[in-house]
């Protein structure tokens, strides 16, 4: 059944720390293996499923050919919170100053983990 073999987006995506880049012919071939080949409905129902289980994509629009390739990122992991913020969307769309608040308190952390290297004696390229 498909639906068994959707769960292999999100278990690969949580393996790979919330950050992968696939081909959409193996996007498809876990969202429906009943599908021989990919359209554009079929490229934006994959879309609307990934979002509902909190999935976001680079580019914003999932191709609609099974060459290209696509970047999955989840809004539940650090780093997809980040690309989130950067981009405006998921929990950031329509709230920039939500997502440049996020992102600078971040940059201080840098800042201040970059500072404690050098007090500590640690390199800093």
């Amino acid at each position: 059944m498909a639906a068994e073999r959707r769960s292999e987006i999100l278990d690969y995506l949580k393996a790979e720390h919330g950050l992968v880049r696939v081909t959409m012919a193996w996007v498809r071939n876990r969202y429906d293996t009943s599908w021989d080949k990919l359209s554009r409905p079929r490229a934006d129902a994959i879309a609307a499923w990934l979002k509902s289980e909190g999935v976001l994509h680079q580019p914003a629009e999932l191709p609609s050919r099974e060459t290209e390739d696509v970047t999955l990122y989840s809004q539940h992991t650090t780093i997809g919170l980040f690309i989130a913020a950067a981009r405006g969307e998921g929990f950031f769309e329509g709230n920039p100053l939500a997502a440049l608040l996020m992102l600078q308190g971040h940059a201080k952390t840098l800042v201040r983990q970059e500072t404690n290297g050098v007090a500590e004696g640690g390199i800093v390229d």
